[in-house]
């Protein structure tokens, strides 16, 4: 009698045979487990879908939120900064110009401080002389480069050292001395220099030209070779007095040249 719970079913290939066993209540179980772990899947993936839904958006909400607040801090910070930039800025501007300003203050009190000792020791000299013989002089001369060809520069002091220092008046004339074309030529300084030929004197201790003991300017005429400087000095009153005085050109210009780089340094 053929078995209830087994059948038989031909299985490729033809001739070979197996046998299956038929349980229809097992079968029953699977499909309802299958069905219940879907279900169950089913209403899981809604529960977090769901949460995620709710608390999602309101997290992120609430970080955008403190995202916001930290911005707006971070603007209030970078406004300040600026501010105090710019405010240090201007402080440092107004220090640099201050620094600068007493600088240049500095530099002028060095300056008029060298200039009053130059002028303290051109009085005391002209008081004081090293040389103490009595008599009308040529106190200095200077002479120096111009900055063209043929340009020049000269200043003069004329002084007297004497126990009763009467005002004395007289006349002044300065002539070069020299070679033009081959021949000796004598030119007069004062008119090269836009001057009359013969300047009036009057002093009681000495005389500058110019008063302000800066420098004239004067141009040799083109071809001309100076050797020699007269200066001729006539005192008419207050004594009966002359004096000439010969400065050598070219030795005059080198000595006075290297110590205006000395002064200068």
């Amino acid at each position: 009698m053929p078995d209830p719970f087994a059948i038989f079913q031909r299985v490729k290939p033809p001739g070979s045979m197996k046998v299956v066993r038929y349980d229809p209540a097992r079968e029953l179980k699977v499909r309802l487990f299958v069905v219940l772990v879907f279900v169950l899947v089913a209403a899981l993936s809604y529960c977090v879908g769901g949460y995620f839904a709710n608390t999602e958006p309101a997290k992120l909400s609430q970080e955008n939120s403190e995202l916001k607040i930290q911005v707006q801090t971070l603007e209030k910070e970078t406004e300040s900064l600026k501010q105090k930039l710019v405010i240090l800025g201007r402080t440092s501007k107004v220090d640099r110009e201050a620094l600068n300003s007493v600088r240049s203050i500095i530099r002028d009190l060095e300056d008029e401080k060298a200039l009053l000792s130059k002028d303290l020791a051109f009085y005391k000299n002209i008081l004081a002389p090293e040389d103490s013989t009595e008599g009308v002089r040529l106190h200095a001369f200077d002479l120096l480069q111009g900055k063209g060809t043929n340009q020049y520069r000269f200043r003069m002091v004329i002084s007297q050292v004497a126990r009763e220092n009467v005002f004395l008046k007289g006349t002044l004339s300065v002539t070069i001395k020299g070679v033009k074309d081959g021949k000796k030529a004598s030119l007069s300084l004062l008119e090269l220099a836009g001057l009359e030929k013969s300047q009036a004197l009057g002093f009681r201790y000495f005389q500058a030209f110019p008063e302000n003991r800066d420098y004239i300017n004067l141009t040799l005429p083109d071809g001309f070779k100076p050797e020699k400087i007269l200066v001729s000095i006539q005192i008419k009153s207050g004594a009966a007095r002359s004096l000439t005085t010969v400065v050598d050109w070219q030795e005059k210009l080198e000595t006075d040249a290297k110590n205006e780089l000395t002064n200068k340094d």
